[in-house]
């Protein structure tokens, strides 16, 4: 999932339930709103309780199964034809510079270091689905009862961006730095021969040139998006706004 399409998807629903908060903190709210709380508390409570099933299931696969599917760092690289082969028709553009940098394999035979760090992966990714999407679900249930502004909400929204600042870095962390072990293990060529050497092409002579191999080489790489720096930061906002209208509703309350 892109870091624009998970922002997309997690700031929708807040900015939905943000606006049925000013519209329906009423007592008497629309019966519409009513309604749409209720299908989003639904989705909610049930979205939480599918990932938290298949977060469970893909971290045990990843621990036990045979084969893990991963996606692994390699050294950007784009293949050549074989010295022996004369290409006589072909493309009509040519590359000039860049080429593949990231496989999606599925890989047989991972150490257990690189299935440990994917698992944390899965479960840390999915955990932090969970929390949103409880946290949601608490949002439209308060919002139901007509106590929105309440100090259990506040925290489950400061929890929320908690989960989501870090978590969404950790989950990053752990797949690159797992991928790029399993690059290692996969792709790092120590030696090599060949039956059929060719004196006019000097990279046959290289013994850890990709292209005479056939093989990319492996490489470490650590990529991380920011986006859920920025969505927890937006969400710590939001519970700011929570805590200054529980203040706001305890003085009214005072005064009545």
């Amino acid at each position: 999932m892109s870091g624009i399409l998970a922002l997309a998807l997690f700031a929708l629903p807040l900015i939905l339930l943000a606006a049925l908060l000013l519209w329906g903190a009423r007592r008497s709210a629309p019966r519409s709103a009513s309604v749409t709380l209720v299908v989003t508390r639904v989705i909610a409570v049930a979205y939480a309780a599918i990932t938290l099933v298949v977060t469970a299931v893909s971290v045990v696969a990843t621990l036990v199964m045979d084969t893990v599917e991963v996606s692994i760092p390699v050294r950007q690289f784009w293949p050549e034809a074989h010295p022996w082969i004369t290409i006589q028709e072909g493309p009509t553009a040519t590359v000039t510079d860049g080429g593949f940098s990231l496989a999606e394999v599925t890989v047989s035979g991972l150490g257990t270091d690189v299935r440990l760090l994917i698992a944390a992966g899965n479960a840390l990714q999915g955990l932090t689905f969970v929390v949103i999407a409880v946290a949601v679900a608490l949002l439209a249930h308060r919002l139901l009862g007509g106590r929105a502004f309440k100090a259990a909400l506040s925290r489950m929204v400061s929890i929320c961006a908690v989960a989501i600042a870090a978590g969404g870095v950790l989950w990053q962390v752990c797949y690159w730095i797992g991928g790029s072990i399993a690059s290692e293990q996969l792709l790092r060529v120590g030696g090599w021969r060949s039956h059929e050497l060719f004196a006019d092409d000097p990279r046959a002579l290289d013994g850890f040139d990709p292209l005479v191999t056939g093989l990319p080489e492996p490489t470490f790489a650590l990529t991380i998006d920011f986006w859920p720096l920025f969505l927890g930061l937006a969400l710590a906002a939001v519970a700011a706004a929570f805590r200054y209208g529980e203040r706001l509703q305890h003085d009214t309350e005072g005064l009545v």
